[in-house]
């Protein structure tokens, strides 16, 4: 049976859901995804019960945005496809994943057989180690899928 498995980027950073605007290079046998990213700021100067999460402000929160890159270490192959977000949740959407997956704009591992796997094409670096993961990343109009051995996060917290 195939199961998603949620990744987190690490230190609450997540994918900008409304204009991530992925970007892929290829270096060697790593495949980079730059992609515009946040996480919600810590304010020292709120303090109290609910710290800077407050439920009860009408303030929204304040949030770090920046760039970030995930990294497929040991990338064997990759493909880069459209989500159509508004079909996302219709019986017959479309999308490989579409009624499978949890939620699209989320950032999975796959494991377990995967019949439907090889059903697209995939741009190929060599061939699948053993030790090869499958990894799936719904941005908002993009879908993102990996072949790699591990994966890193590293937000670019100087721009």
């Amino acid at each position: 049976m195939l199961k998603f498995v949620e990744q987190q980027l690490g230190q609450g950073w997540v994918d900008e859901p409304n204009a991530p605007e992925p970007q892929v290079s290829i270096t060697d046998s790593s495949v980079n995804v730059c992609f515009r990213s946040y996480r919600l700021a810590q304010d020292k100067k709120r303090s109290g019960i609910f710290g800077s999460l407050n439920p009860f402000s009408k303030a929204d929160p304040k949030r770090d945005e920046t760039w970030g890159t995930l990294s497929f270490i040991g990338c064997t192959r990759w493909r880069w496809d459209s989500t159509n977000d508004h079909e996302w949740y219709k019986a017959d959407g479309h999308g490989r994943y579409s009624g499978i997956a949890p939620r699209w704009g989320k950032f999975y591992e796959l494991i377990g057989p995967d019949p439907i796997r090889d059903a697209v094409p995939w741009e190929t670096i060599r061939a699948d180690a053993a030790n090869s993961r499958h990894f799936l990343y719904y941005f908002r109009d993009e879908t993102l899928e990996f072949m790699a051995e591990k994966w890193s996060f590293v937000p670019n917290l100087t721009v």
